[in-house]
């Protein structure tokens, strides 16, 4: 006779979930930041690809601007963090300390640095439940199609803020 369980069983979430979760996070927040080093070109599971590089003196001559490049390169890591997922498992292509790194060019601000990422990263956070609800359907989209690009991730995110526009008014 065959014996029913009778307490529940708490499953992981698979991994694609996670990892498309992740993924999404970091191609929402740089869609959100509308500069040249941000702009996507796709979105796999392999990772989030941009049309160009950061130019290490651009982010050097504007503070600002490396500030978003560093910001969304730590999405990954800032959904992780949302998501309670162990450290290390979020891992973007651009690395957020090398570019910070690449950017600060005093040595007393090379000595904050750790405390300045974590400022970004908590930035990160907060864009992110902000835009939490783009974040989910650009990952049900990319769970769905196995790669988005840049048009696809904008359609997504103004479909999601629609939608959302729509239920408060």
């Amino acid at each position: 006779m065959t014996q029913l369980q009778t307490t529940p069983t708490v499953s992981a979430p698979s991994d694609t979930y996670n990892r498309s979760l992740l993924l999404a996070a970091e191609a929402v927040l740089a869609h959100l930041h509308p500069r040249a080093p941000l702009r996507l070109a796709q979105v796999t599971f392999e990772g989030v690809a941009y049309a160009t590089a950061p130019d290490a003196d651009a982010l050097r001559l504007n503070r600002a601007l490396a500030e978003e490049v560093v910001l969304v390169a730590s999405a990954q890591a800032a959904a992780g963090v949302l998501l309670g997922l162990a450290a290390g498992i979020a891992e973007s292509q651009r690395s957020a300390g090398e570019l910070l790194a690449l950017a600060l060019t005093e040595p007393e601000e090379q000595a904050v640095l750790p405390a300045y990422l974590s400022v970004l990263e908590a930035r990160a956070r907060v864009l992110l439940r902000r835009s939490w609800a783009e974040v989910e359907v650009v990952a049900a989209g990319l769970r769905e199609l196995g790669q988005l690009d840049a048009r696809d991730v904008a359609y997504r995110i103004s479909c999601a803020q629609s939608i959302r526009g729509t239920l408060l008014n």
